[in-house]
């Protein structure tokens, strides 16, 4: 059988990535100032990567049959496939649905947790969805005797007959993401201010986030608050699989907390060091995990950036926002001690929280400059539908297309901040945050050091 995956996309001058916000999709408009658009262009041209659930999907069917990645809904070979996979996101959800609109004569698996939450949007005659995880629903029917074609058309006529293939699959039980079919295609990186221009390598070490910040966050939905891992020779063995295959020795953890097991990790930086792997990777983690052992360990084990949630400045705000965090000192201490160990910190605050005002977005403005990280991230608080917080705000949401639920635009009517005056505040922040002499300094340094080694 033939299966092609349809990934559509709307044209947008920001980047666009289905794989963030757990399984929802971010799309990153840093704002319209002559700067927030020229950092638009560059992080577009520069960082991107697809979903890791459609690639280990893809992987699990080419062991029996034909598969065919493509973002354009005309390609010729959506007439000569048995089967399309369209993967579902919030910030691409008006253009998957069109396009499932138009595909008449195909039946069609939407997968991504994002159809789980709006299923009834992504329902047609011809289309059904793959709910929560959907490789574990490829995975244990690709193991069955009834992938053929005869049965999976009858899943068609009879949804309920998928419930026999969700029982839960260990992560190492699952092929490597197709990463070197999609990476002959479409460009494959996570560059930031690095001239060291290779291949990045999504991996996803663990699943599950058990944080408070479920209150608004969307990877518990995708992936549940119960954290289960890899093993670590399961993780060694990937790594090694696109040293080889691929030339790479750059990897993008996509874990929703790395290092939330200290053990694990600690196994995993040892073995990395022993077997003297020479790589370097990124992960998302929280600074509370991170104390001068696991720093240690991490930088000599390769970590180059780390991307940590700092959210607000002020204690009110995140109180709301139900928000664990760590006090500002130690903060400052933890990002330093990164900073000084060779490890890049990037840290990542929300603005237009429901408590905040003005007044505490410049606060926290002023807080990330006093920051001795090399980079931040300011997005905007964004009530998801499917999450807890949406219940508070669906009746106060303004924003009528749900592509534009893309953590960069206010979505709802704010009791203390216009839309327009959010806007300004994200361009401000970024133009404050990356034009000062402290910034532009630091990150001349790691440019040189980059490129020239000194």
């Amino acid at each position: 059988m033939k299966f092609v995956i349809l990934d559509v996309y709307p044209s947008k001058k920001h980047r666009l990535i289905k794989d963030t916000a757990g399984g929802y999709g971010t799309g990153n408009d840093f704002g319209n100032s002559f700067f927030s658009k020229l950092l638009n262009l560059y992080v577009d041209n520069n960082i991107g990567m697809p979903a890791i659930e459609i690639m280990i999907i893809s992987s699990i069917l080419k062991e029996k049959h034909e598969v065919h990645y493509t973002r354009d809904a005309t390609d010729k070979e959506i007439k000569n496939c048995d089967y399309i996979i369209l993967p579902s996101s919030i910030i691409a959800h008006e253009t998957e649905v069109e396009t499932l609109s138009k595909l008449e004569n195909n039946k069609i698996f939407v997968t991504g947790i994002f159809a789980t939450t709006m299923r009834d949007k992504y329902l047609t005659k011809n289309s059904i969805v793959v709910k929560n995880e959907a490789d574990t629903f490829f995975f244990n029917l690709n193991k069955s005797d009834k992938i053929n074609k005869n049965f999976l058309d009858k899943i068609f006529l009879d949804p309920d007959l998928m419930n026999d293939f969700y029982s839960p699959v260990s992560l190492d039980d699952f092929p490597f993401p197709d990463w070197g079919s999609y990476s002959k295609i479409y460009p494959l990186r996570n560059n930031f201010f690095n001239l060291k221009e290779k291949i990045a390598i999504p991996i996803l070490g663990t699943r599950g986030c058990p944080y408070s910040c479920f209150f608004y966050c969307t990877y518990p939905l995708q992936q549940g608050r119960k954290v289960r891992a890899r093993s670590v020779d399961n993780i060694i063995d990937e790594i090694k699989f696109w040293k080889k295959k691929l030339g790479t020795s750059k990897f993008v953890f996509r874990d929703p907390v790395f290092s939330i097991n200290r053990k694990h990790t600690i196994d995993f930086c040892n073995k990395v060091i022993e077997q003297k792997l020479d790589i370097s990777f990124m992960v998302e983690t929280h600074l509370n995990n991170l104390d001068d052992e696991m720093i240690g360990l991490l930088s000599k084990a390769g970590l180059e950036l780390v991307y940590v949630g700092v959210e607000s400045s002020s204690h009110v705000v995140l109180k709301d926002m139900q928000r664990f965090t760590v006090e500002h000192d130690k903060q400052y201490k933890v990002i330093k001690k990164c900073e000084d160990a060779g490890i890049k910190v990037k840290t990542m605050f929300i603005i237009g929280n429901p408590e905040d005002t003005e007044d505490t977005i410049i606060q926290s403005i002023e807080y990330s400059k006093y920051l001795p990280s090399l980079y931040s991230q300011f997005s905007v608080f964004t009530p998801y539908p499917g999450t807890p917080v949406y219940n508070d705000y669906k009746d106060l949401i303004t924003e009528k297309k749900l592509e534009n639920f893309n953590q960069y635009n206010l979505t709802f009517k704010h009791n203390n901040l216009t839309e327009k005056r959010i806007s300004e505040l994200k361009s401000k922040a970024y133009f404050k945050f990356y034009f000062n002499f402290k910034k532009v300094f630091q990150i001349l340094n790691y440019f040189f050091q980059s490129k020239y080694g000194f």
